[in-house]
């Protein structure tokens, strides 16, 4: 680890650069300090001539900033924390947090705090005012990396200082963006980042405090304005993929059933689902989904077919797939899945991924990644189909004389969701590599119909997707202007550092294996060390890992984890305190394992 210690910024205020910087105000031999980050820093405390320390001041609730506050039950000093996340910080709320994890899209926070947090004080509002002696900390709303995270504002020694957590970083950018994706496709997280960066640019600053990163002395106003501007680059960013095209739906007729028929033997039904008719009374379904599923045999009953043969999905998310377990079990249908749409959910509990369906997907046949298949008279090219989401597949075929292709959520019709399913780092979504290859790659197949989730059947345009092209080279660089590192996945991958299994069950007594991956997204290797973060009176073995992870590549760090003999049931969250090249990152991954009796 890196020899770390205090630097003075300003007469009586000091910066320790923990899992994330800590701030110091020194008033006599007494301190108040903002955010805690690992809590490394108290030991520090009589190198500044502080004796004690009054208050913390949580900027928002993540690991990086607090994690180190649940080390002890009681502190000598209140700890206040953002009104719109104190349920992170409480054991009500960070419960109901972590038990119902995984049951939708996009986290409410993506660094929750492995436990409640002890010696709360209580939230702090909007336009609250701390005193502390002869100074007042304003609290201004600064939301992005949290929905309650704030900037506290105070004059010291002549100066007007903003402690701003994660709402800027020097040179215009936010340390991990994708902590402003509050869902899996609006602009909402980065629009409220923007106004609250609107506010802060207002004020007059002459020292900003940011949690990663140097602080900015240098004109730090243009600081937040340059990242502001670059906020509302991704805000664009996440709306329109094709602005100006028209929509180019086709006009389907309705069956007596409810379902739609697009072309002579197929069919719409449900939510997302396609019935493909083949000969000899067989069917093929495309992205079936509870409980709209379960129309298909009313559809099979008015256009003649007697069984359903297979069934597949364009992507893993739930209301594209799990509707296949279903079919299995009451139609006989095969499965037969891409193996990309079948890696997260051949073990639901594997990753940390959104939108997964209840149980797991075991297909009874796996494509080719690239290629052809045949399914009655009807031959398909399937290839992957990277965009809304990593694991997407499209499938291309001839109905009746027209080139279909089934493309799941990427590019919808203009009108519809901004022409897109959305983009966001939790979904695994690219941008060169993701989005323009899959645009790319309709271009080259030429398809007379698009085929897609949601009801969105359209007639295929060439300019519709160059603009596609246009708009993805746009929103990667809006992406990477934002990012601190210049790399941007090493700032954009929210996957950096995760467990496998993301979910384990345990007995008590029992023991979990787990591996912690790291993927190395610089052109350099990097040191690291990892100590698995356990619950009380569990063990792990070994208990330090050390090793190198080579330019990019990802490697495993392997944990065996023992649960004592009288553990309770419940959910339990671990984590994987990490350090990189010597900089401590903090409880980087968390994991839950389910202690069941």
């Amino acid at each position: 680890m890196r020899e770390r210690g205090w630097e003075e910024l300003l007469p009586g205020l000091f910066r320790f650069q923990d899992t994330c910087n800590v701030y110091v105000l020194r008033r006599g031999e007494e301190g108040l300090a903002v955010d805690f980050g690992g809590g490394a820093w108290l030991k520090a405390l009589p190198g500044i001539g502080v004796r004690s320390i009054r208050r913390v001041l949580l900027t928002h609730a993540h690991r990086d900033q607090c994690a180190g506050l649940a080390k002890r039950e009681t502190w000598p000093f209140e700890v206040h924390v953002p009104a719109q996340d104190l349920r992170f910080c409480r054991a009500e709320g960070l419960s109901e947090f972590w038990r119902t994890y995984q049951s939708g899209g996009c986290p409410a926070n993506y660094a929750a705090p492995r436990l409640p947090l002890p010696c709360l004080k209580g939230g702090v509002g909007e336009a609250q005012d701390l005193l502390w002696g002869e100074s007042r900390l304003c609290a201004i709303p600064t939301p992005g990396h949290t929905r309650g995270a704030l900037t506290y504002l105070t004059v010291w020694a002549g100066k007007s200082v903003a402690f701003c957590g994660d709402a800027a970083h020097e040179g215009g950018t936010l340390h991990q963006p994708y902590h402003l994706e509050w869902d899996h496709w609006t602009a909402e997280g980065a629009l409220a980042a923007w106004y609250g960066l609107e506010r802060l640019g207002a004020c007059r600053i002459d020292l900003l405090c940011p949690s990663h990163g140097a602080p900015v002395r240098d004109r730090p106003r243009r600081c937040v304005r340059l990242a502001q501007r670059r906020v509302m680059a991704l805000v664009r960013a996440k709306g329109s993929v094709c602005a100006g095209e028209q929509d180019r739906w086709l006009a389907t007729a309705p069956t007596a059933c409810g379902a739609r028929r697009v072309l002579p033997d197929l069919y719409h039904f449900g939510g997302n689902s396609y019935l493909l008719a083949g000969d000899s009374g067989e069917g093929f379904v495309v992205d079936p989904t509870l409980p709209t599923v379960e129309g298909v045999a009313g559809l099979m009953d008015e256009v003649g077919v007697r069984r359903i043969a297979a069934a597949t999905a364009t992507h893993y998310h739930r209301d594209h797939s799990d509707g296949l377990g279903w079919l299995r079990d009451r139609c006989g249908a095969a499965v037969w899945l891409h193996p990309w749409v079948a890696a997260p959910i051949l073990d639901r509990d594997r990753d940390d991924v959104p939108w997964l369906p209840a149980a797991s997907v075991i297909p009874d046949r796996l494509l080719p990644e690239t290629g052809a298949f045949r399914w009655n008279r009807y031959r398909f090219q399937v290839r992957p189909f990277p965009g809304q989401t990593w694991w997407h597949c499209a499938f291309q075929t001839e109905v009746a004389g027209q080139r279909v292709l089934f493309s799941g959520d990427n590019f919808q019709p203009p009108s519809r969701w901004n022409g897109t399913g959305g983009f966001c780092s939790f979904n695994g979504s690219r941008f060169a590599g993701g989005f323009s290859q899959s645009a790319q790659t309709v271009i080259e197949i030429v398809p007379d119909l698009i085929c897609n989730g949601h009801g969105c059947i359209y007639q295929y345009r060439e300019r519709h997707y160059r603009r596609i092209l246009r708009w993805s080279e746009q929103a990667e660089r809006a992406v990477r202007d934002l990012c601190p590192s210049g790399a941007y996945l090493t700032d954009y991958d929210c996957r950096a550092m995760t467990w496998t299994p993301f979910r384990s069950g345990v007995r008590p007594g029992g023991p979990v294996s787990l591996q912690l991956r790291i993927r190395n997204h610089r052109r350099r290797a990097v040191s690291v060390a990892a100590v698995a973060v356990l619950p009380e009176g569990w063990t792990a073995a070994p208990g330090r890992r050390r090793g190198s992870v080579p330019a990019g590549a990802v490697r495993g760090f392997s944990f065996e984890i023992r649960t004592p003999e009288g553990a309770e049931e419940g959910r339990y969250v671990i984590a994987a305190d990490v350090e990189a090249d010597g900089t401590p990152v903090g409880e980087a991954a968390a994991a839950l394992v389910d202690v069941e009796g």
